[in-house]
């Protein structure tokens, strides 16, 4: 798969995708992964043609921005299905933005690369449940294996990163946040993301409940005694800081 034919929607300005920075949101097409609560079903087959947007039309909307935006992050779909990601990422620095790198952790080989590179600066990793839950909630084979090397490269590589899971009930429970919390202990946290019904791959998923709010913080401060961690995207917040984070036409 080629990411410079399958850009599939720019989001101009994000205050909340990247910490500390104002970034410029790339979508990419495909993913080998499919968790039936995603909120960016368009984005799950990709395979470019129709929708797609031409890499030039994109440098030319980051050229406008240059100075206003501190860094683009890249996100999906799955990135690191695409064999020219290292140039996306390469071409986006050569630009003079910082480049976050959003991914699911399955292509390890792919994240080493770009980490040994210096193509990211910064990595954000979803972790999905417990390793054992992995095949039942991704519904696709998934060798978990390679989830742990994904985690110990971006842990070992020193680069800024986060890894988060999006708390689903039926999918995600304390248990699994505990497992979770032991397999990236030492990082710089995790992140309990607060699931939303709306626009999900799997219909009936548009029917779960969440959590509670509550349930969630009492969580976060149970896990934070292995690894810090924080929630986000609460029911309680406010429209700006939940922030839609969805592929856009690219506009000027």
């Amino acid at each position: 798969m080629s990411c410079l034919h399958d850009l599939k929607g720019l989001l101009p300005a994000s205050m909340l995708d990247w910490p500390g920075k104002l970034c410029s949101v790339l979508f990419l097409g495909g993913c080998n992964f499919r968790c039936p609560y995603c909120h960016n079903p368009e984005l799950v087959e990709g395979g470019g043609g129709e929708g797609a947007l031409q890499w030039e039309d994109v440098a030319a909307f980051l050229e406008q921005r240059r100075g206003w935006i501190d860094g683009v992050s890249i996100t999906g779909g799955e990135p690191t299905l695409h064999a020219d990601l290292p140039l996306l990422c390469l071409r986006i620095r050569k630009m003079g933005f910082a480049v976050k790198l959003d991914t699911n952790g399955s292509r390890p080989r792919m994240l080493r690369l770009l980490l040994e590179k210096g193509l990211v600066d910064f990595v954000a990793m979803d972790l999905k449940t417990s390793l054992e839950r992995y095949p039942s909630l991704v519904r696709r084979p998934v060798d978990t294996g390679s989830i742990v090397e994904s985690v110990e490269a971006i842990l070992s590589s020193g680069v800024e990163h986060e890894f988060r899971c999006t708390v689903v009930p039926g999918c995600v429970d304390l248990d699994d946040l505990q497992s979770l919390a032991r397999l990236i202990e030492g990082s710089s946290g995790l992140v309990l993301q607060q699931f939303r019904p709306q626009n999900t791959l799997d219909p009936m998923f548009a029917e779960v409940r969440p959590y509670p709010d509550g349930v969630l913080r009492q969580w976060a401060e149970e896990l934070s005694h292995t690894v810090p961690t924080r929630t986000r995207g609460l029911l309680g917040m406010g429209p700006a800081e939940r922030e839609e984070r969805q592929a856009t036409p690219l506009r000027g």
